[in-house]
Formats: C-alpha cells, sequence, structure tokens
C-alpha cells in the first residue's frame, strides 16, 4: 500500500445558481496553485443540486492544469456502459498527459429515478459495477477483447487510443458497505468511502486486507498500488458550535435528509487545531489519501479551502513530522 499521505479536494456545486463556467474552471486552476495533491468532482444523473457530467468536466480540467491529480469521486459506473465509460476514462487520461486521472466509481443508489431515467434496475447495480470493471480493464488494454457476461456481450473489439497510464488508470471504489469493501479488495486500486469515524475506517481497512489475502491478492505490491483514501466533509468556523451547525445544515440541503446526527459523529469541524487532531486520527487508521469536501455556503467555499490549504494542511503535516 501507498505510505505518502496526500491531500486532496473535493468539490461539488451547491444547491441553487450554479457558478459559470470560466468560475468553475478557474476555481480548478485555484486548488492547484494552492497546493493540494487531487481535485476531485462527484457525479450524478438526476439528483437535487447542480452535477456536471464528472468525466467531461474533468477533461476540461485536465487541459487548465499541469501537476495536479484529477478524480472522479464517484462516478456512477452502473448507469452507463461500460465501453463508454472506458473510452471517456481514456480520454481523459489522455488529455492529462498520463498519470494525472484517477477513476474513483462507486454504485449509487440513493435516488431511484437516477436508474429509472437510466434504464437500469436499481437491484443491479453492484453486479453492473463488479462487471463493468472487468470490461473496463479490458478495453483498456488496447488490443481486439471479447467479452460473454451477464449484462455485457461483445467479440474483437478495439478502443485506441490506450490510456497512456499502463493498464489504464487506478480504479477507486467508493461505498460504506461490505460490499463495497469485497470491490475495492478484489477488483479495485484503492478504496475511498466517506462518513467514516477513525475506528470504522480502521475496522473496514482490515476487512479490506483481510478479504484481499483470502483471494491471494497482495495490496504492498509496490509495482501495482493499493491506495486507502477517505472523502471528508469540512467545515473550519473558528467555534465549533457555529461549523457543526453550518455543516449539517448544508448537508440536509445536499442529500434531502436530516443529516444532524451524521454531521456530530463525522464532519471535520472547528479550529484548526482540533481538525489536524482529528485528521491525525484518521492517518493512524490506516487513511493515505484524504479528500476534503466544503460542507458551507457556496460564497464561503473559497474560504475554506484557502484556509485549508494555508492553515490546516501545514498544521497536519508539523505534526506529522
Amino acid at each position: 500500500m501507498s505510505e505518502t499521505v496526500k491531500y486532496g479536494y473535493g468539490y461539488g456545486m451547491q444547491p441553487g445558481e450554479p457558478p459559470s463556467h470560466t468560475d468553475f474552471l478557474s476555481f480548478i486552476e485555484k486548488v492547484e496553485q494552492c497546493g493540494f495533491d487531487s481535485f476531485w468532482l462527484d457525479d450524478h444523473i438526476a439528483f437535487r443540486g447542480n452535477f456536471l457530467e464528472s468525466l467531461a468536466a474533468l477533461a476540461a480540467a485536465a487541459a487548465r492544469t499541469e501537476r495536479i491529480t484529477l478524480g472522479s469521486l464517484v462516478y456512477l459506473l452502473p448507469l452507463r456502459r461500460p465501453a463508454i465509460a472506458a473510452k471517456a476514462a481514456a480520454t481523459v487520461d489522455y488529455l492529462s498527459g498520463g498519470g494525472r486521472f484517477i477513476f474513483g466509481v462507486g454504485v449509487g443508489g440513493e435516488e431511484a429515478r437516477e436508474f429509472e431515467v437510466c434504464g437500469v434496475a436499481r437491484g443491479e447495480r453492484g453486479a453492473r459495477t463488479d462487471e463493468s470493471i472487468e470490461v473496463l480493464r479490458k478495453l483498456w488494454s488496447g488490443k481486439a477483447v471479447s467479452h460473454e457476461g451477464r449484462f455485457f456481450r461483445f467479440k474483437d473489439a478495439r478502443q485506441s487510443p490506450q490510456p497512456p497510464s499502463p493498464g489504464g488508470p487506478p480504479i477507486w471504489v467508493g461505498g460504506r458497505s461490505e460490499a463495497a469493501q469485497r470491490r475495492a479488495a478484489l477488483l479495485a486500486d484503492g478504496y475511498a468511502p466517506y462518513l467514516f469515524s477513525p475506528a470504522r475506517y480502521e475496522k473496514a481497512l482490515e476487512n479490506v486486507r483481510r478479504l484481499a489475502a483470502e483471494a491471494g491478492r497482495a495490496l504492498d505490491d509496490p509495482q501495482k498500488p493499493w491506495t486507502p483514501a477517505l472523502h471528508l466533509f469540512v467545515n473550519l468556523r473558528e467555534k465549533e458550535s457555529d461549523a457543526l451547525d453550518q455543516g449539517a445544515e448544508n448537508l440536509c440541503v445536499r442529500y434531502g435528509m436530516d443529516m444532524r446526527d451524521a454531521a456530530k459523529r463525522y464532519l471535520l469541524r472547528g479550529p484548526v487545531a482540533r481538525c489536524a487532531e482529528r485528521i491525525g486520527a484518521y492517518r493512524k487508521a490506516g487513511v493515505r489519501h484524504f479528500i476534503f469536501k466544503v460542507a458551507a455556503p457556496a460564497g464561503e467555499e473559497a474560504e475554506h479551502m484557502s484556509r485549508l490549504a494555508e492553515e490546516l494542511l501545514p498544521e497536519v503535516k508539523r505534526h506529522a513530522g
């Protein structure tokens, strides 16, 4: 497993009026300028709030950045034909110059209408995702390949150009369930859940390692890096109670349900010193790539992003030695 700890920024368009395309692209440039290791976009087809098609938007981001890793967190793979997803992901990898794209995928399921509008049975989403990952890796080989599965069948299909990243971009799996952990252990190059405490993360990572070992897969092979990551909502208001109130309100709007209890347990919040201590606990639990997403009004997101880069991350790195 990768031992170097990295810090990324996740961007999810806030409810209300979306930003202009120039503001959106300028924000990505600022994330890179602030020194983050990665930039991530979430993905939905028909969900509350504003969502760009993630791979199309990341292709634009690839053209406007030079260093930063770009990723989807998470691309709802069962809602797409895997051949289309493979081509789009390979294109992002190509436009990034190779090695700057991580394909984070998940099964979705929060919104039944997304599956209805895409003509996909919600109960098939896990099986479709597993088979789709197999198809992705075949098509990324650049060779003529065939597939005979439950959902997809084709013969002697070849996509070109193949992704510049050998074998295709890394695939990370999101999700909190046992099924997601098994998928990460057996099929993916990383695991990136959300709404986990340090204790729950450590337990999940132990389970992933166990499942991989039982299947004869080594997750510590330096030739095939496997990354334990975590998606964290954050609000850096100085007063912890204010940070909790504002963060909970934002999450309630995002998810369309009462998220206050979840915010109490999982929201990274309050003074920088408190947040740095919490991040230290996650590092101890095994996290090696943090992905922060601001839970605050859209007008305050740039301020929180800057404070993450200029105040919190230096404090975290100082304590980590």
